[in-house]
């Protein structure tokens, strides 16, 4: 595959989760979930959770599929994708480590949504150092994170994390 023809690919794909957004937030502002497929009602509770970025849910000039720049913020789909990606991982019960790592977090009273963030700072550093390295995700210190974390103050875990990644 051609550098020309993943950037197109990448392009696509990001359009095409971006209308998918842009629809699900259509239908969850018009209380229209019903005719949602499946994948699409579970996409429509995590868009709800997050009705901050309705700006960016609406902005026809975004869903394009261009690049997202970072001195705009924080990218509202990007965190949206991100959070698909560990609702999926605790539905699925894969990572174990995920699920365990959520409920410690929950116990010590987070809400669902803030454990899912903690997970979600945890896998931007995954993603971030396998993006540097040009490899994947190491799935081992993903999972041996996850561990780690469950095992200190919810206020420490972004310094776990931290010191994971400045020490290698």
């Amino acid at each position: 595959m051609t550098d020309n023809f993943a950037k197109i690919y990448e392009n696509l794909q990001r359009q095409s989760f971006r209308k998918t957004i842009n629809k699900v937030w259509n239908m969850v502002k018009e209380d229209n979930l019903s005719i949602l497929d499946q994948a699409e009602q579970k996409l429509s509770l995590i868009i709800m959770d997050h009705k901050e970025y309705s700006d960016y849910f609406e902005n026809k000039d975004l869903l394009d599929g261009r690049e997202y720049k970072m001195g705009e913020g924080l990218n509202p789909f990007l965190h949206i994708s991100l959070h698909q990606m560990v609702e999926d991982q605790l539905a699925l019960e894969t990572p174990i480590e995920a699920i365990l790592f959520c409920e410690s977090l929950e116990m010590t009273g987070y809400s669902r949504h803030e454990a899912i963030h903690a997970i979600i700072m945890i896998l931007i550093h995954l993603i971030y150092d396998a993006y540097k390295k040009e490899k994947p995700i190491n799935e081992e210190q993903y999972k041996r994170l996850l561990v780690k974390c469950s095992k200190v103050k919810p206020s420490e875990i972004q310094s776990v994390v931290e010191l994971e990644f400045t020490s290698n």
